[in-house]
């Protein structure tokens, strides 16, 4: 999905207000994996920050056509994907969608719009702006390979598995193979494709390269290896301070870690920056963990009225978030309720474990065996589907399909 955002963002970009956490943790690996900023020149994050800034109040103020709209849809969505505001991802879809319905035949405005709807998890619209995208003769291949991941239609993608095996010379599609390779349970070969992805990488925009390292990072903490996953974090953040993703997985890891007054400092300045109602959770945690049960209340209230929020006006784009989060809360029965209306709008397999999960806390175990088991049939190896271990002998049906899958 990140090529399809930097397909829809063809502009200037990048200039910090306030800034997070200094990082203290080397921003750079072994064998010259993650590069430093030194290493690989790109363009600073301030002139980074002020270039988008200033092209977003430009076309703000010249909004008198269907392109204008949809140039500016694509870099206020850009400037959620990096900064992680709600309000700059809802203003995108909306002049996204006015652009979209003004200019049917253009595919670079569908583009945009496809984008912006895949963004908010609307995938029926998303579904049919790709099909107008590809009337009009633009290719719309990866894209639609990005959606059927998103929705978990994985039969059509078998041959992109297979190909994913093997080399190409693209950094895009090196990273999407490695997503693939890491759904597939080879963790090391995902790694070996954000390797090759970042020595292709020639270019000036430090996004995706930051990008690239905050997906080899959370690859890395999946399999519960946050002290190695910290690194590419942080180069992450060396190349842009304020990539609200690579710092909140950070925090992540800090606290993982025991770092729980780093990782304090570090969910405070995210939260700042974002109001996600997720890491007003996260948050929560680490302030039990620190013995102030005040704060941790406070901001399990903070996090409980943001979910409700996000939840009333984008439902698909939360419900799976929201699922997590009360299911770790304890109110199982919102958890499932939210599962359920989340596995309506994709049966991808982290939505198939989640029901599985929400399905056995709430005592129905014959869905929780059922979602289990459906999520083994897939035949992919996420680190996350051994949470399903422990039905395993409550469920007899999983091991016939483990021995299906392979």
């Amino acid at each position: 999905m990140f090529r399809t955002l930097i397909a829809a963002t063809t502009l200037a970009l990048a200039a910090c207000v306030t800034q997070p956490p200094m990082i203290t943790q080397q921003a750079t690996g072994p064998s010259g994996y993650p590069l430093s900023p030194q290493q690989r020149v790109t363009t600073a994050a301030e002139i980074y920050h002020a270039n988008l800034d200033a092209r977003i109040d430009v076309l703000s103020d010249n909004l008198q056509d269907t392109m204008a709209r949809a140039e500016l849809a694509a870099a206020l969505l850009l400037r959620f994907r990096v900064i992680g505001r709600i309000e700059d991802g809802e203003r995108a879809l909306a002049l996204a969608r006015e652009a979209a319905a003004a200019a049917p035949g253009d595919p670079a405005v569908q583009r945009v719009n496809f984008a912006a709807l895949s963004a908010f998890h609307l995938f029926d619209q998303a579904q049919a702006s790709l099909a107008r995208l590809e009337a009009a003769g633009a290719d719309g291949r990866s894209l639609q390979r990005d959606l059927r991941l998103a929705r978990g239609d994985y039969a059509p993608l078998e041959p992109d598995f297979v190909e994913s095996r093997l080399p190409v010379a693209d950094f895009y599609e090196l990273a999407s193979r490695a997503d693939l390779r890491l759904m597939s349970g080879d963790p090391a070969g995902a790694a070996q494709w954000y390797r090759a992805a970042q020595d292709l990488y020639t270019d000036v925009d430090p996004l995706p390269l930051a990008w690239l390292y905050t997906q080899q990072g959370i690859a890395l903490l999946r399999h519960g290896q946050c002290a190695r996953a910290r690194v590419f974090f942080s180069a992450a953040l060396a190349r842009l301070p304020r990539y609200y993703l690579a710092a909140e997985h950070l925090a992540e890891c800090e606290a993982e870690l025991g770092e729980l007054e780093a990782a304090r400092s570090r969910y405070l300045a995210v939260i700042e920056q974002t109001g996600n109602p997720e890491f007003l959770a996260a948050l929560a945690a680490v302030e039990v963990r620190r013995g102030d049960a005040r704060a941790a209340g406070a901001a399990r209230e903070a996090a409980h009225a943001g979910y409700r929020q996000l939840l009333a006006r984008w439902p698909a784009a939360y419900a799976q978030h929201a699922a997590e989060f009360y299911l770790d809360d304890g109110q199982v029965d919102r958890a499932h309720a939210l599962a359920l209306r989340n596995l309506e709008l994709r049966q991808d397999i982290g939505s198939l474990i989640l029901l599985a999960q929400t399905a056995a806390a709430s005592g129905d175990l014959a869905l929780a065996c059922e979602s289990a088991v459906r999520a083994r049939a897939t035949g992919l190896r996420p680190p996350e589907l051994s949470d399903l271990d422990s039905l395993a002998v409550r469920c007899p049906a999983i091991p016939q399909a483990i021995n299906r899958a392979g």
